[in-house]
């Protein structure tokens, strides 16, 4: 039976999971996976491209999945390009690499998946149960109870009757293949020529780099960890910072997967929250406080 939202109704028979093949090659694995092989895990296929800015949206809540349901479930990205550049495998490894993404990923660059799955919207989740057939179909961004519900019933389910494998899996992440590097993908530059000083959003190592316009290393703020933590530079975090603007010594920054602006004292060097809740803001504007929520 459908469990989320699906192409099929209720009294419609179960339909068993497409394989999943036709793609141009994988990441974040040494071998090609199958859905034979991963017969007793629970799969979740998120089908998405990465100049879908929806797709990206919903890559923390997978993070959390795959963290919560570690030895039950596997997710693997299908990979559909909309674009000739998103078609390259080398440029998916950038971004894995950038969004440090740690599941499978399958380049199905000829859509050849996205047809067997009659997927027809970017970011589209498909869940399958460790008998290999599908739960059900959810489009779009969010959405994360209710995949967070069947996850944890199908788990219940299967393991009751012995059919779930809890063995971890086995992965070759492409950060392992890449050494650590002084910057990783950083995301914005804002030179001061007044103070002689230029600022880098060193984004994917979370943390904001400060040298001369030479290049002379003055300061990194921010631990390196991601988080959301005020405080010294040294133990204050932030999660992928982007944009800056710079007002004297006061250098705002937008904090972009904590939803935050940061402003960081580059007298006193530390680093405090101004503006956001740390929730993705809706759509709709309203006159509050820079700090609350909407109702």
């Amino acid at each position: 039976a459908e469990r989320l939202t699906g192409h099929a109704s209720q009294s419609q028979p179960r339909r068993r999971a497409p394989e999943i093949s036709g793609g141009r090659g994988w990441l974040n694995t040494d071998k090609p996976l199958s859905l034979a092989a991963l017969k007793g895990k629970i799969v979740l296929l998120d089908f998405w491209t990465y100049g879908c800015v929806n797709c990206m949206h919903i890559i923390p809540g997978l993070k959390k999945l795959e963290k919560k349901f570690a030895n039950q479930l596997i997710i693997i990205g299908v990979h559909s390009g909309k674009f000739s550049t998103e078609k390259e495998t080398e440029n998916i490894r950038r971004i894995i690499l950038r969004y440090e993404i740690e599941h499978p990923i399958v380049n199905d660059a000829d859509f050849a998946v996205w047809r067997a799955y009659n997927v027809n919207a970017w970011p589209t989740r498909v869940l399958i149960d460790p008998a290999g057939y599908i739960v059900g179909y959810v489009p779009g961004e969010g959405n994360y109870e209710p995949i967070d519900r069947a996850i944890t019933q199908l788990a219940a389910e299967f393991r009751a009757r012995g059919e779930l494998n809890e063995q971890p899996l086995s992965l070759a992440l492409e950060r392992a293949k890449v050494g650590d590097l002084p910057l990783a993908f950083p995301g914005k530059v804002l030179a001061d020529a007044k103070g002689d000083r230029l600022f880098i959003a060193d984004s994917s190592h979370n943390r904001i780099i400060v040298t001369k316009l030479d290049g002379t290393l003055l300061e990194a703020v921010g631990s390196g960890e991601s988080g959301a933590a005020d405080g010294p530079s040294s133990k204050a975090s932030f999660f992928r910072p982007q944009g800056m603007a710079l007002d004297g010594d006061f250098l705002y920054v937008a904090d972009t997967e904590n939803h935050l602006i940061r402003r960081i004292d580059l007298r006193s060097h530390t680093v405090e929250t101004v503006a956001g809740t740390g929730r993705q803001a809706r759509r709709e504007i309203r006159s509050r406080p820079p700090r609350r929520r909407s109702p």
